[in-house]
C-alpha cells in the first residue's frame, strides 16, 4: 500500500445518519480512513441523527445539505459546500443518493464510488424507474453483499468491472471486550432490527411461542422499532408471550451490552445484503439462528458457527431454538467458532487500506489524469 497522504480527499454523501447499518459502516469507514491521513468529509441530507456524533468524536463534523425538499436544491448545496473541499472521490453511502455523488464528482473531475445495500430486487422496488440511473451512473459501485454482486453482474445494467465488494466491518474488540460468560439454562433468545415487514419479526414470535411450548423458560428480546411494532405487540399478545415471554426494547443505544446477555441471535429476515446484527453477535460469541438472507450463509456456516432455517419457517426456526437451548457446549461451540470467524475476516483493522485499494483499483481502470492522481496519492 505505501505511506497514506493527507492530500486524498474523500466526500461521503449519505442519505441518513440514522441507527442503521450503512450508517455504522459509514461512520466506521470514514473514521477509518481519517485515522489512515486521508481528508475525509460528510455531506448528509438529514440532521440530528445518532451518528452525527460518533463521527463528531472521530473528529469529522457532518455538513447537512437537505436545505429545500427537491433534489436540484440539495445538489446545488452539495457543489456549494464540496467546492471548498475538492475532492478526489465523492462517495455515497445508500444507493438513493448515488446520483448526487455522481453528478457532483463530475463538475470537480472526481471519482464517483455508488452503493447497493441489500439485494438488486429492493434497490428496484424502493427507487422505481430510478434505480436503472442510481446503478449506472457512477464511476463505480460498491456492495457489502457477494450475492448483490452477482445479481448486479447479471443484470446487463453497467459493466461487471465497475463493481467491487467491501465486506462489512465490526469493532470486534469492543464486542468482545467484556464478553459474559454463558449460564445455564440457555433461555436469553434476541432479535436485533427495524421492525419493518422485510425482517418478519412475526416470524421471530411465532417461532419462540412454538419453541416455548417444549421449552417454558424461554424468554425473548426485541431491540429495534419501526412501522410494524403495534402489529407485533397484538400478536404476541395472541401467541400468549405478553407479559413474561417477550419484551419488546425499542430502539437502544447499548446493542453491544444486550447482545453479551443473550445465549442466541435470531434473525428472520426474507431479504438483507450483509446484515450486521449478524457480525455483531457472532463477536460477541453468541450462536445464530437465521434465514439465508443475503451473504448469511457464507457468514453462518451451518453447524459450524450457527444454524440455517428456511425463509418464513417458524417451525424450522424453533426447532432450531430448542436445539441449541438443549446444548449449551454445542451452542458455546458455535459462539466460539463464530468469534473467531468475525475476527480473522470482519475486523475494522485494515478497512480503510481495503477502501483505498479499491479507489486504486477503479482509478487505474477508469485512466484520467485526474483519477490518476488517486493513486498517486498513496504510494
Amino acid at each position: 500500500m505505501g505511506e497514506a497522504r493527507d492530500s486524498l480527499r474523500v466526500a461521503f454523501v449519505a442519505g441518513s445518519l440514522r441507527k442503521g447499518g450503512a450508517e455504522k459502516q459509514l461512520w466506521y469507514q470514514a473514521s477509518a480512513l481519517r485515522r489512515l491521513g486521508v481528508g475525509v468529509r460528510v455531506y448528509t441530507l438529514t440532521r440530528g441523527e445518532h451518528y452525527e456524533e460518533s463521527l463528531r468524536r472521530s473528529g469529522i463534523e457532518p455538513e447537512w445539505i437537505g436545505r429545500g425538499t427537491r433534489p436540484p436544491a440539495r445538489l446545488l448545496t452539495l457543489v456549494s459546500q464540496l467546492r471548498r473541499f475538492r475532492p478526489h472521490v465523492v462517495q455515497a453511502t445508500h444507493a438513493f443518493v448515488n446520483l448526487y455523488a455522481a453528478v457532483a464528482a463530475r463538475v470537480f473531475g472526481a471519482m464517483s464510488v455508488g452503493a447497493v445495500r441489500g439485494s438488486l430486487r429492493r434497490c428496484r422496488e424502493a427507487n422505481g424507474a430510478w434505480a436503472r440511473w442510481l446503478l449506472s451512473s457512477p464511476t463505480a459501485l460498491v456492495t457489502n453483499s457477494r450475492r448483490t454482486a452477482e445479481e448486479l453482474q447479471a443484470s446487463g445494467l453497467l459493466d461487471p468491472a465497475r463493481i467491487y465488494v467491501l465486506d462489512n466491518a465490526v469493532d470486534a474488540g469492543i464486542e468482545t471486550s467484556t464478553h459474559e460468560a454463558r449460564v445455564e439454562p440457555i433461555s436469553r433468545v434476541i432479535f436485533v432490527g427495524s421492525l419493518a415487514k422485510v425482517k418478519r419479526a412475526d416470524v421471530f414470535l411465532k417461532a419462540l411461542a412454538t419453541a416455548r411450548l417444549s421449552q417454558p423458560g424461554l424468554r425473548g428480546r426485541i431491540i429495534g422499532e419501526g412501522p410494524e411494532r403495534a402489529k407485533l405487540t397484538e400478536l404476541a399478545g395472541r401467541l400468549g408471550l405478553l407479559p413474561g415471554g417477550v419484551e419488546f426494547l425499542g430502539e437502544r443505544d447499548d446493542v453491544p451490552a444486550l447482545l453479551r446477555q443473550a445465549d442466541m441471535l435470531v434473525l428472520t429476515s426474507d431479504d438483507e445484503g450483509v446484515p450486521n446484527v449478524v457480525l455483531e453477535a457472532m463477536a460477541a460469541g453468541l450462536p445464530v439462528v437465521a434465514t439465508p438472507a443475503g451473504d448469511t450463509p457464507d457468514i453462518v456456516e451451518d453447524g459450524v458457527t450457527g444454524l440455517i432455517a428456511p425463509f418464513g419457517d417458524a417451525s424450522a426456526i424453533a426447532e432450531r431454538i430448542v436445539t441449541l437451548s438443549t446444548s449449551p457446549q454445542w451452542c458455546r461451540q458455535l459462539g466460539h467458532a463464530g468469534r473467531e470467524r468475525v475476527a480473522l475476516r470482519y475486523r475494522v483493522d485494515g478497512l480503510a487500506e481495503r477502501l483505498v485499494d479499491i479507489y486504486q483499483a477503479i482509478a487505474a481502470r477508469k485512466g484520467s489524469p485526474r483519477d490518476a492522481s488517486v493513486d498517486a496519492r498513496q504510494r
